[in-house]
Formats: structure tokens, C-alpha cells, sequence
């Protein structure tokens, strides 16, 4: 089987389709994080609250 050569419009939508991706990625890390480092300053995590979202984000 003879491998498919990639060409520069591929290569484009290759990389387009990561910048999408890693944008997506970024807004959905954002609104978790703001929404778990509020409910941890309801309850009562103090400045750990900065943390402790990025701890759920690593582990999940």
C-alpha cells in the first residue's frame, strides 16, 4: 500500500483544524476553571481557590 503524500492545501487544514481545536480547548479550560474556583471560594477554600481548579481540570 503506497503511502498518500500530503500537500500544502492538507497541510493547511491539518493545522487549521488544530488552532480550532486548541481554541476550544482553551475557552472550555476557561469556563471550568471560573466555575470550580467559585464553588471553591464558596466553600471556603481561601486563596487555595486559584489551585484548586487546575488540580480537578489535571485529574480529570
Amino acid at each position: 500500500m503506497a503511502a498518500m503524500q500530503l500537500t500544502r492545501t492538507h497541510r493547511i487544514l491539518i493545522g487549521l483544524v488544530i488552532a480550532g481545536a486548541l481554541i476550544i480547548a482553551g475557552i472550555g479550560f476557561a469556563g471550568s476553571y471560573a466555575a470550580v474556583r467559585e464553588l471553591a471560594v464558596q466553600k471556603g477554600f481561601g486563596t487555595f481557590s486559584y489551585f484548586f481548579p487546575i488540580g480537578i481540570d489535571a485529574g480529570i
